[in-house]
């Protein structure tokens, strides 16, 4: 059923509701009203009638009700004592209701009441009223026609039934036509929608010139799309960037493989074949795992944990510190005040790995690599300080994006398997992001490049202590120095 159809039933059945509800409480209200009136005669009347009571408890002639009005009276224990002439063969009240009436407590109620006039006799329906007067308890019971008020409720009735049926007729078609009219924008969306392909989603669809819901709606849509189509566009740009990637080191596996098939080649020309396959198979094997850790950053949550970040950079460094002595390097670690903080120790080490290695790939002999660690502001923050060229300007914008280096502004120590892919530092802007912090890399006015990390971190004050400012930071002279 469709959301138009589900409407104006729904529309419809709430008329009948509101109609039917309304046209109930008037008439119960125009009833209410009218007994109310014609109690206020009968009241009167019945008082005209206790007047003319005598000491014995009855008329002094013929009871005096007035027009189109009957009464009787009867004895405090319910025995009827006069009547008005049209009632001779009828009671007004049961003896029970006489009795009661007798106590105090006056009686309104509707009766059909049997009337003989002449010689006709017919039964007629009567608003009734009962009270005790002041004589040895008598009761006085007076009787008026309801046929004006019965009358007035039919005709009432009948027309509400008929204006229930009026608006249950033009609600069902008109609240259809209200609702088509309220989704035909919503038709047109999706009718675009469905035309879309993945190549022209970013221009969206149609907005609608109200400012309604739908309006934002579209709006909201369209920025959907917008993301979707900048996502789909990276991911192309990072799969033809992985495709040249892979191509590089395949391409001289192939050549150096076909190399090796010519008759000819000696022992030592095939072992240095084999040393150059082995250098592009360590290629591959890095750039598939760096592939994979990006592929887990985007899909995983971090695990959060309370831990010592000190902790994380000695690990780091004692990790590196071979590679580090190999090449002259010095490596170390400054750690300001307590570092107690929260996060994925796991990951963050693996940030921590990629900017030393990375800051090595560009160190020269006898300069040094700092791994500043620490919290400031409510903030942890990790930097990678080294000697080397830096970055250059226009690397800056574009250093954490994947498959971008800068090893022509910066130097590349070591070619061959050494040489970075691009991915580094995109892993760790990823880690960053899981741990909605964010990574920044600069210069330092001394020379040399520097990257910072920095994530947020909980208020509560056993989770983390605030350590004092980055630049208070000294290196720790307990720390080895390859």
């Amino acid at each position: 059923m469709s959301i138009r159809v589900r409407l104006a039933a729904l529309f419809t059945f709430a008329t009948l509701l509101l109609v039917g509800g309304g046209a109930l409480a008037f008439v119960t209200q125009l009833r209410s009203g009218l007994e109310n009136s014609l109690d206020q005669t009968l009241q009167a009347r019945a008082a005209a009638v206790s007047a003319d009571l005598g000491a014995a408890g009855t008329s002094r002639g013929p009871l005096r009700t007035g027009p189109n009005t009957y009464g009787q009276i009867y004895s405090a224990a319910g025995r009827l004592i006069d009547t008005s002439e049209p009632l001779r063969d009828a009671l007004l009240l049961t003896p029970t209701q006489a009795v009661s009436a007798a106590k105090g407590g006056d009686l309104h109620l509707n009766r059909a009441v049997e009337l003989r006039v002449g010689g006709d006799v017919g039964v007629e329906s009567m608003r009734v009223y009962a009270t005790a007067t002041g004589v040895d308890h008598t009761v006085v019971a007076v009787a008026s026609s309801r046929d004006l008020v019965d009358e007035a409720l039919q005709r009432t009735s009948r027309e509400m039934i008929v204006l229930a049926a009026a608006a249950v007729i033009l609600a069902g078609p008109g609240s259809w036509l209200l609702a088509r009219a309220a989704l035909r924008p919503v038709e047109r969306m999706r009718a675009q929608a469905a035309r879309l392909q993945a190549d022209d989603a970013v221009e969206g669809i149609t907005v609608p010139p109200t400012r309604d819901e739908l309006a934002r709606l579209a709006g909201t849509f369209n920025a959907l799309l917008g993301r979707l189509h900048a996502a789909l566009d990276r991911e192309r740009q990072f799969v033809a960037d992985a495709g040249h990637e892979l191509r590089s080191p395949l391409t001289v596996l192939r050549g150096e493989f076909e190399l090796a098939q010519r008759p000819g080649r000696t022992r030592d020309e095939l072992a240095e074949t084999v040393n150059v396959a082995a250098e592009e198979t360590e290629r591959l094997v890095r750039l598939t795992d760096n592939l994979l850790a990006l592929a887990r950053e985007n899909d995983t949550a971090p695990r959060l944990r309370p831990f010592d970040l000190a902790d994380v950079g000695r690990d780091a460094i004692a990790a590196a510190s071979s590679r580090a002595a190999a090449q002259h390097v010095d490596l170390r670690l400054a750690a300001g005040g307590r570092t107690q903080v929260v996060g994925d120790a796991e990951r963050l080490r693996q940030a921590v790995d990629n900017l030393v290695t990375n800051a090595l790939r560009h160190s020269r002999p006898g300069d040094s690599v700092t791994v500043r660690v620490g919290a400031a502001d409510g903030e942890a923050v990790i930097c990678v300080e080294d000697q080397g060229p830096g970055f250059s300007p226009d690397f800056l914008p574009v250093a954490f994006h994947r498959f971008t280096r800068g090893d022509d502004a910066r130097g590349r120590s070591t070619p061959g398997a050494d040489a970075g892919n691009g991915l580094g530092l995109a892993i760790v802007a990823a880690i960053m992001t899981t741990h909605n912090g964010v990574a920044a890399a600069g210069n330092r006015e001394g020379g040399g490049a520097v990257v910072t990390l920095r994530w947020p971190q909980p208020p509560d004050g056993d989770a983390m202590t605030p350590a004092r400012a980055l630049p208070a930071m000294q290196a720790d002279p307990a720390e080895p120095r390859p």
